[in-house]
C-alpha cells in the first residue's frame, strides 16, 4: 500500500545516528511490511529551533520510505504567535501540495500540527481514503491550564475557531490512535462519539537499550566523572511543560550524598536558567543536546530516570520507555496512563509537581534502599520487554493500519455494487 503519515515537529531520523520517535519507527515497521510510506513533516527543529532544510525538501530514507519536509516560518517558543503562523502554512503547503501526488491508500495524521491534521483529514474524506488520527497531547486544552480558573472562560471564547477545528477533525477522522487510554477518552469525548474498533492505544514505546561501542564525545568527557555513582536522569527539552530546574532544587538538597550524580540532558528555552541555577554545582551535569548513541550510553550508565512537569497533568512521555528500557526505575510527576503503571507493576514513584522536598525523598529511598532498587530495576526491564517495546508495539499499530485500510476497501466496494444495483433497478 502507499501510506501517508503527516507529524511535523518530530525529530527526523536523518544520518546514521538519527533518533527515531514515533512516526520514525511507524514508518520503519510500515515499510519493513513492504508498504511504501510517505512523510509528510516540516523543514524546521521542533527542538533545537533552528532549520534542518533551509526551503522544501524530499529525502528518501531506504526504499520505501520518503520524507517530505514543508518549510514554514519557524519559531523561537513553543507556545507563541510564531508557531501558529509556522503551523498554519504548514497546512496551506499540505493544501496545495498534496493533489498533486498519488493517492494514498490510507492517512495517518498526527496531533499537533492540528492545522495539519485537519487539512489531512477533509483530503482524505475528498478522495475518500480512510484516515486515522493519532492524538498526541490534549490542544488546545492546554491553552487553559496556562490562565487563572477566572480567566479559562475568556480564554475558552477566544479559541473558539481552534475548538472547532478540533472538534471537526476528530468527527470526520474514521478512527482515533493514542498513545495513552485518557488521551483516546479526551478525543471521543470531543468527538461526540463510542469507541469503535478502529480506535487504539498504543503506547510510544521504545527500542531496546544497547549500549554503543563508541558514546560519544560528550558522554566521554563525563564517563570518569560518572563512574560509581548513582546517577538521577532528565533526557527531554528544557521547557515549560517539561522544565527540570526541580532537579537542581532536589540536587541542593542532597548535596551531602557525595555519590549522587544529577544528569540534565537536552536543551531548550530554560537551558540557560537552569544552567545558571546549577553553577557552582559539582553534582549536577549539563551535557546539553545528545545524539541517540549518547542518550543509549548515559542511560546505561544511569539509576533512575525523572519526569518532570511544573502542574498536575495526565502524560506518558518517550523518555519514560527509554528510561524502561534500560532497566531504570522511574520518579514521575504525571498522573494518568503512567502513574498507573508504576503504581501497578512497582517500577517507580510518584511525586506532586514542584514538590522538590518529595522528589529528593523518593530519590534518597531508591538510593539508600538497594534490595528496592534492584527488584524495581529487574521489573522495570520486564515490564519494558513485554509492554512497551517499540518493534512489538508497531507491528500491532501496522496490523491495524492495514486492517483499516482493508476494511474500508471492502466497504466502498460493498456500497459501490449496491449503487449499480440500484441503478439497475430503477
Amino acid at each position: 500500500m502507499d501510506i501517508w503519515l503527516i507529524k511535523a515537529g518530530e525529530v527526523l531520523p536523518l544520518g546514521q545516528d538519527g533518533r527515531k520517535m514515533r512516526t520514525a519507527l511507524l514508518a520503519d515497521k510500515l515499510s519493513e511490511r513492504g508498504h511504501r510510506v510517505m512523510w509528510w513533516t516540516s523543514a524546521f527543529d521542533h527542538f533545537k529551533k533552528d532549520w534542518i532544510f533551509p526551503d522544501d525538501r524530499e529525502v528518501r530514507i531506504g526504499n520505501n520510505v520518503r520524507i517530505l519536509a514543508l518549510k514554514g516560518f519557524g519559531y523561537k517558543k513553543n507556545i507563541s504567535i510564531a508557531r501558529f503562523y509556522d503551523h498554519r502554512q504548514l497546512a496551506r503547503k499540505f493544501r496545495k501540495l498534496a493533489p498533486g501526488f498519488k493517492r494514498p491508500d490510507i492517512i495517518v495524521t498526527a496531533m499537533p500540527s492540528y492545522d495539519l491534521a485537519y487539512e489531512a483529514v477533509i483530503y482524505a474524506n475528498a478522495i475518500k481514503v480512510p484516515v486515522l488520527v493519532d492524538i498526541r497531547d490534549a490542544w488546545p486544552d492546554i491553552f487553559l491550564d496556562q490562565v487563572p480558573n477566572g480567566l479559562k472562560a475568556v480564554l475558552r471564547l477566544a479559541l473558539y475557531g481552534e475548538f472547532r477545528t478540533l472538534k471537526k477533525t476528530l468527527k470526520k477522522a474514521d478512527g482515533m490512535i493514542s498513545m495513552m487510554n485518557t488521551l483516546l477518552e479526551w478525543g471521543l469525548n470531543h468527538a461526540g462519539r463510542q469507541r469503535t474498533w478502529k480506535d487504539k492505544v498504543f503506547y510510544l514505546g521504545h527500542r531496546e537499550n544497547r549500549r554503543p561501542a563508541d558514546g560519544g564525545e560528550k558522554l566521554g568527557r563525563l564517563k570518569a566523572e560518572l563512574s560509581g555513582k548513582f546517577v538521577v536522569t532528565f533526557i527531554g527539552t528544557f521547557a515549560s511543560y517539561h522544565n527540570p530546574s526541580i532537579l537542581v532544587d532536589c540536587a541542593k538538597k542532597m548535596a551531602e550524598v557525595k555519590d549522587i550524580t544529577f544528569v540534565l540532558a537536552g536543551n531548550g528555552e530554560f537551558l540557560e536558567g537552569v544552567r545558571r541555577k546549577s553553577e557552582g554545582m559539582p553534582n549536577v551535569k549539563l551535557p546539553g543536546w545528545l545524539s541517540q548513541s549518547e542518550i543509549s550510553e548515559l542511560l546505561s550508565r544511569s539509576s533512575v530516570g525523572i519526569c518532570t512537569t511544573a502542574r498536575k497533568a495526565e502524560f506518558f512521555p518517550n523518555k519514560a520507555f527509554a528510561y524502561l528500557s534500560a532497566g531504570l526505575p522511574v520518579i514521575s510527576a504525571f498522573d494518568g496512563d503512567l502513574k498507573e503503571v508504576l503504581e501497578e507493576y512497582g517500577i517507580g514513584f510518584s511525586y506532586p509537581p514542584n514538590d522538590a522536598e518529595a522528589l529528593a525523598g523518593c530519590v534518597r529511598r531508591l538510593y539508600e534502599d538497594k534490595a528496592l532498587y534492584k527488584r524495581m530495576s529487574e521489573k522495570a526491564l520486564k515490564v519494558f520487554k513485554e509492554q512497551f517495546d517499540a518493534s512489538k508495539i508497531y507491528e500491532s499499530y501496522s496490523e491495524h493500519i492495514e486492517q483499516v485500510a482493508s476494511t474500508q476497501e471492502k466497504e466502498e466496494g460493498v456500497r459501490g455494487y449496491k449503487e449499480r444495483i440500484r441503478k439497475r433497478v430503477s
